[in-house]
């Protein structure tokens, strides 16, 4: 019996190692995610504390257990989502390293390489959220059934997450609507790419936000006016689109530059901070909708980079604007736990 609990411990001591080693490299991944240095790291930025309190909450609980023989747990079940909640991590951030072979795949406006990210991510995730749950059901005495309980909860606790994330948004939209601007000041204004239609034609939602930098054009000061965005399979890219359709308003300008090789608002940010000087970076406008503003923003904060928000104008139905904004709390929801 003695060597039994000995072993046990053995266990338990493994596992708080495991723990604190995977948050670790998860901080490490999420600043390579973004093409940073690790010693960039703030803990207090959103998506770095959530990681933080889901790791002490099951650090928590196996000291807990350790500390008291009389609980009961399955460490086999548990050492198993370790180890499967490793597999899915490392997958997932080498997925992001080499060419993978779905971006024939084009849904949702997400190219295939990044939704098998994303989905590799999440299957860590929820194997995190798992344990945590087994540690926490393993202590009452029914213990029946107790994986597929404690998987039922983690997808409750994901899906409250993200409700979370859908209220942050739409509790913060007006805040990041309209900043007020100097005239005196110069800009540089970048306008965030959006889905271009059939016969190249800009969206509802492009055409909006090249309107909005229109009217900053001829109401402010203006250095640059970026457009950014690449392009869906048989598509010109969204910032030549943009551009084209600035022309065609008959904006013509040497301030414009057009980015067309990022392939996501996270990609954009990186181009930001990694390609505008710090002149440019200490007056920069990013034009967008509202609700993705609230994202961007949060991606600015991770890269500490500081910006000012302006929204289009385009008014959008309820379906509309309720499925953009669950997307978007989606991709939110990704970024604050993964960085991608």
């Amino acid at each position: 019996m003695k060597s039994a609990n000995n072993e046990n411990k053995t266990v338990l001591y493994l596992l708080i190692a495991s723990l604190g080693l995977q948050l670790l490299l998860l901080y490490f991944f999420k600043y390579q995610n973004q093409n940073l240095s690790i010693k960039n790291i703030d803990i207090e930025v959103t998506g770095n504390l959530f990681n933080l309190v889901t790791y002490l909450i099951a650090e928590i609980l196996l000291i807990i257990v350790l500390l008291n023989p009389k609980i009961k747990t399955n460490l086999k079940l548990l050492s198993s989502l370790v180890v499967v909640s490793y597999l899915f991590l490392l997958i997932g951030f080498i997925s992001t390293k080499i060419v993978l072979p779905f971006n024939s795949i084009y849904i949702f406006g997400q190219f295939g390489n990044k939704l098998f990210t994303g989905l590799c991510y999440t299957l860590y995730q929820l194997a995190l959220f798992t344990f945590i749950f087994v540690m926490i059901l393993g202590m009452n005495k029914n213990r029946k059934r107790i994986f597929s309980k404690s998987l039922f909860f983690a997808f409750i606790l994901i899906t409250i997450i993200l409700i979370y994330s859908l209220f942050f948004i739409i509790s913060r939209e007006e805040r990041v609507k309209l900043q007020p601007l100097n005239s005196r000041t110069t800009y540089t204004i970048v306008v965030l790419g959006a889905a271009v239609w059939s016969d190249n034609k800009p969206s509802p939602i492009l055409a909006a936000r090249v309107d909005k930098a229109i009217e900053l054009l001829k109401n402010y000061n203006v250095g640059k006016l970026f457009l950014t965005g690449s392009n869906a399979p048989g598509e010109l890219s969204e910032a030549e689109v943009a551009l084209n359709y600035l022309k065609s308003k008959k904006i013509l300008s040497e301030k414009i530059i057009i980015e067309k090789n990022t392939t996501s608002t996270t990609k954009q940010i990186q181009f930001l901070k990694s390609k505008l000087s710090e002149g440019e970076q200490k007056n920069l406008i990013v034009v967008s909708d509202s609700f993705h503003l609230v994202r961007i923003r949060e991606i600015s904060k991770f890269h500490k980079l500081k910006i000012i928000t302006i929204a289009s104008e385009l008014e959008l139905s309820f379906f509309s604007k309720f499925y953009n904004t669950l997307r978007e709390a989606l991709a939110l929801t990704v970024f604050w736990f993964f960085a991608i």
